[in-house]
């Protein structure tokens, strides 16, 4: 398997199901209602539903430096707010989080293996060290929410 091919593996078994930690991050969200979602069952914690938004929005940045963009802080804020708690703007945000994971794999499955020493643009670490990033950022957020969905 190319080192491309192992990468786009993790991401999807992070997201979708079959991960070497346990639950991935979309079989933690199946069961999560809209209450559940926006809860801070934690205090100074943030929710459920804002680490959705967070992993979405990075996700997006993520896509944009490979395609060779400067991108910092996502353009809607490292921890976006909830705007409305309806169930309605949960399933939005749900389908902002897989666009986002869609977008994420097929820019990192067209990306040349050769390009993995290039250092991102705006940045000082390497496309592939940033790739390593995505994955423990991806692991670290479903950790968080499967802890609160225990709390």
């Amino acid at each position: 398997m190319s080192e491309i091919a192992n990468i786009v593996d993790q991401l999807k078994r992070i997201y979708e199901g079959d991960a070497w930690h346990g639950p991935a991050l979309r079989e933690l969200l199946a069961d999560v209602s809209v209450e559940r979602a926006a809860a801070r069952p934690i205090a100074g914690a943030h929710s459920i539903w804002e680490i959705v938004l967070h992993i979405a929005a990075w996700e997006n940045v993520f896509r944009r430096r490979l395609e060779g963009h400067p991108a910092d802080e996502p353009e809607e804020g490292d921890f976006p707010p909830m705007v409305e708690t309806s169930q309605e703007a949960w399933t939005q945000s749900l389908a902002k989080l897989d666009g986002a994971q869609e977008q994420l794999l097929k820019a990192v499955s067209l990306l040349p293996e050769a390009r993995f020493q290039e250092t991102v643009v705006g940045e000082d670490y390497s496309i592939r060290f940033m790739l390593d990033g995505i994955i423990r950022h991806n692991v670290y957020h479903t950790g968080q929410i499967a802890l609160l969905k225990k709390a």
